[in-house]
């Protein structure tokens, strides 16, 4: 997402020149009176601009495909819509549309994406795919489809101030929806799409108006923020809400443009830029301080969390929904438990990619050439729930995951099953030994106890920019974890872009500070798929502590490939046993209550059990490689200390232990391999 939008930016100044559109009143219009023509002709692979026939084909790959209806496609120029809230949001409408650019006789079944990214920057170009992020998208307008794209409230061009996904942004989902359905070119049928904030939207949306959302296709999705993104482990994701809250200030002020091709709006347009400026003071800043000092507010589970959490109410939602992610995503840990959650009510698919956030976008469909898009299954999906149409759907398996280790490259090494975790899946407990080893024998008698020593906490830097328009939230980590994956991982996958890959790989100098634990070699291939608990004995000289897991395979070269990571705050260590996953008698998924009145100081010298969620990845650890635990006393670029924390962990000293009295493990969910397919 910040990739695309980036390059959005850079298009957007390069000079490109559109017409203007005719002027259009503030007030909602036809959409006949204030269309203006993008023209796009589809090359032959996927269907001759012009064709009208409908049927289903097969592309020459297998993936689901059909030739388009219409020969072009018509988008209008801004409009503005109010909600209940009193903020007027901006929208634009893209339909169907005849060899002569004029719309089609509709009506169509609608897609709606809401952005907060701003939708002027993204409707500046047709994009393949754009279903997904908010512009104009040939393939799927073409093919009978009317897209609706919306700037959230206190986004874009939209009235109000950004706040992070707040009560009165999302009233503004459901008022779309009821002024859809109040359209000429709408039957009725509305979808929501699209990936990153837009699939969390649509989550939002679904649950507003279930009666009137008809299917739903979510990419890479939020379920729990403070669980699963924002607060993982109990504490503040720096890295991850510096990237975020940039991304979202920047391209909510990013309007000039929009206001030179609409001159007739100019004055609302700056209204609204202006607004997301001063929401540097009004919003951000205030966050930020509070945040960094430790406010209860963003430090503990409550309402502000729940408001903002799409699987709190998921129980609402009655569509067909679709929901892909990513092994290395931001949303990793949620991103199945929405599936999950989904399944025993409506008709749910969820299918997992290699790579992060940006990357899995870049991915092909599992079996398929790399040039086959993700776009085939978001019309597959759409035709089968929106259109009626006998798309196949039925055939998609329950569950598609890429398995890391399986085979080579990204486009092979997928395996289906039927449900998630794995129906296959069973509990394997293995122990962290005080020589290093690590094995599925419990100790029997009293082992070397290992320490590690709280690293130097991570540096901030926040305010506004020089002229006073962005926000900037910056920090220095200082315990190596700018150079290693849960970098790549926070920052969006932005920073293997950006950086050296070399850096992401090598991990040697968080080799050299972490405990690392490894079994033999494997005689035979081992397969791990699901969540991951880390059952740790610890003590420290301190009052609170942080512990990291991460899992890894190793090669004979000594090679480490890193699997997934987890971490915990010692004082966030209680636990809500009746939401907690079990199996097989084992939990292997806590569930963290992280209130303020559950927190658990440490004593001194005293030892504690703490559950640390690891979350959730499918892998082989191939015959002849080993099977590593490391642990570590920090990982700033997953979880930063607010000031309060850093005065009761600073200086700590903490052990592991491992003896019969404490035993030291990790639970996997290890698979047959036989089960890969």
């Amino acid at each position: 997402m910040l990739v695309v939008v980036g390059v959005l930016i850079n298009i957007s100044g390069c000079g490109g020149s559109r017409s203007v559109a005719e002027e259009s009143a503030v007030n909602t219009r036809t959409i006949e009176s204030q269309t203006e023509d993008i023209d796009f002709t589809e090359s032959p692979s996927t269907g001759e601009a012009g064709a009208t026939d409908s049927a289903p084909e097969e592309a020459p790959t297998g993936a689901y495909t059909r030739i388009p209806d219409y020969p072009r496609i018509k988008t209008a120029p801004l409009q503005y819509i109010d909600s209940t809230s009193g903020h007027r949001m901006g929208v634009r409408v893209t339909l169907p549309a005849n060899e002569d650019g004029t719309p089609a006789e509709g009506p169509f079944p609608v897609i709606l994406i809401q952005s907060a990214y701003n939708i002027g920057l993204m409707s500046l170009m047709p994009l393949p795919g754009g279903v997904l992020l908010g512009a104009p998208d040939p393939f799927m307008v073409r093919r009978g489809y009317a897209m609706v794209a919306v700037d959230v409230i206190g986004g874009g061009t939209s009235e109000g101030g950004w706040e992070m996904l707040g009560e009165e942004e999302q009233s503004g989902y459901g008022d779309v929806v009821d002024w859809i359905q109040q359209q000429a070119w709408a039957n009725g049928d509305i979808g929501v799409a699209g990936a990153s904030y837009m699939a969390i939207t649509s989550l939002f949306t679904a649950q507003q108006r279930p009666d009137d959302i008809k299917a739903i296709f979510a990419s890479v999705p939020m379920g729990d923020p403070l669980r699963g993104t924002v607060g993982t482990g109990g504490i503040l994701n720096g890295v991850f809400m510096s990237t975020w809250m940039t991304l979202t200030h920047l391209t909510s002020t990013q309007n000039l443009i929009t206001m030179l091709l609409h001159p007739e709006l100019m004055d609302i347009i700056m209204g609204s830029t202006q607004r997301h400026v001063d929401q540097v003071d009004h919003y951000y800043l205030p966050v930020i301080e509070k945040a960094i000092n430790g406010d209860p507010v963003f430090s503990y589970d409550g309402e502000f969390w729940r408001v903002r959490s799409p699987i709190e109410n998921i129980d609402r939602i009655q569509a067909p929904t679709f929901i892909m992610g990513a092994l290395d995503d931001i949303f990793q840990r949620d991103e199945p438990l929405i599936y999950e959650a989904l399944k025993d009510r409506v008709d749910a698919r969820l299918m997992i990619f290699n790579g992060d956030h940006i990357g899995h976008f870049m991915q092909a469909l599992p079996g398929t050439e790399k040039t086959d898009p993700i776009l085939n299954l978001v019309l597959q999906w759409f035709d089968k729930h929106l259109k009626g149409m006998d798309s196949g759907t039925e055939r998609i398996p329950a569950v598609t995951q890429y398995v890391k280790g399986y085979k080579n490259g990204n486009w092979q090494g997928f395996a289906s099953t039927t449900d998630w975790p794995h129906p296959a899946a069973e509990p394997d407990r293995w122990y962290l030994h005080g020589d290093g080893s690590l094995n599925q024998q419990a100790p029997f008698d009293q082992e070397t106890t290992r320490v590690m020593t709280q690293p130097e906490f991570a540096g901030y830097d926040y305010g506004k920019s020089a002229d006073g328009g962005f926000v900037h939230l910056d920090f220095t980590l200082n315990d190596g974890t700018r150079c290693s994956p849960s970098y790549v991982q926070w920052t969006l996958g932005s920073a293997g872009i950006a950086r050296s890959p070399k850096c992401f790989r090598d991990t040697a100098q968080l080799e050299r500070e972490a405990l690392n634990y490894e079994t033999e070699a494997m005689t035979e291939a081992y397969y791990i798929n699901g969540p991951i608990q880390a059952d740790l004995f610890v003590s420290s000289t301190a009052r609170d502590a942080v512990v990291s897991v991460r899992i890894d395979e190793v090669t004979p070269q000594g090679r480490v490939i890193p699997l997934s990571n987890g971490l915990l705050l010692a004082s966030a260590r209680a636990l809500d046993e009746s939401r907690s996953r079990y199996l097989y008698g084992e939990m292997v998924q806590p569930y963290h209550y992280f209130t303020q009145s559950t927190e658990q100081l440490l004593v001194p010298g005293e030892v504690v059990k703490m559950h640390v969620e690891v979350f959730p990845t499918s892998a082989l650890i191939r015959k002849g490689n080993k099977l590593r635990v490391s642990i570590s006393p920090s990982n700033q670029a997953q979880g930063i200390l607010n000031l309060p924390r850093r005065e009761l962990a600073r200086d700590g000293v903490t052990s592991i232990h491992n003896s019969a009295e404490y035993p030291s493990s990790v639970v996997l969910l290890s698979v047959p391999v036989s089960e890969l397919n």
